[in-house]
């Protein structure tokens, strides 16, 4: 539908686990960008930390247009499904806590959803048929190992064909989290091969924006250990969800 957007407005998810020292830095940003916006609200969802992320979450909230989740469940995607619950505007999306984006890619994908030139912008770090990025700044390994294994994973079994699956910088319209938030079982990582799974199977389109990283930030909460379900929850996904 054409003009589904008629303002620009945002409600972005910010996931945070155990991010006491860079959220404030981000969030500051993250205001800066988006400011102009009709209407705007960030939400952060502190999601099983232990050191003091909630608490400066709470100093922010007194100047900045943040709300705040406290949950006690680890993950990515059990993060930002509670985040979109609390979304209450129509143009909605998420970007990772160490703000390693540049502003002016960012708001190109959001303003191509509010001109109505796709219904979902995702990010993607890497140049096709490459890891690289041609301005030097570079993933760590680990990341790029699961990028590499999400591209592959999500050709083979969804037949997504996305340059990166797991850039933390996707924008949707309200209407494709409303079709596909049902019954959705990737709390991780492998929450983005869903959402994106889904979205393409409802028939939305999707837009995929060279991003490239403008900094590299030595904080992950990737962990090794996590592959297992996440290739398990992904297998349960394509074979025996309802989609």
């Amino acid at each position: 539908m054409k003009n589904e957007v008629l303002e620009k407005n945002l409600s972005l998810i910010i996931p945070a686990h155990n991010a006491e020292h860079i959220l404030e830095e981000s969030i500051k940003e993250y205001n800066t960008i988006f400011s102009h916006f009709d209407k705007f609200e960030i939400i952060i969802v502190c999601n099983a930390c232990s050191d003091n992320t909630l608490e400066v979450s709470k100093k922010l909230a007194e100047n900045y247009p943040v709300n705040i989740i406290d949950i006690p469940h680890r993950g990515k995607g059990n993060a930002l499904i509670r985040g979109f619950r609390l979304a209450k505007y129509n143009t909605m999306g998420f970007l990772d806590v160490d703000n390693p984006f540049g502003s002016n890619q960012i708001l190109d994908m959001i303003n191509n959803l509010h001109e109505d030139v796709c219904d979902m912008s995702i990010a993607t770090k890497y140049l096709k048929g490459s890891l690289k990025n041609k301005r030097g700044v570079q993933d760590s390994q680990l990341r790029r190992i699961i990028a590499l294994g999400g591209q592959m994973f999500s050709r083979l079994f969804f037949n997504l064909r996305f340059r990166d699956t797991q850039a933390g910088a996707k924008f949707f319209k309200d209407s494709v989290w409303q079709s596909i938030s049902r019954n959705l079982i990737c709390v991780g990582f492998d929450f983005d091969i869903e959402l994106l799974y889904k979205s393409k199977k409802r028939g939305f389109r999707i837009a995929e924006f060279y991003t490239p990283l403008i900094k590299y930030e030595k904080f992950s909460t990737v962990r090794v250990r996590y592959l297992a379900g996440m290739v398990y929850r992904l297998i349960k996904l394509r074979f025996f969800n309802r989609i």
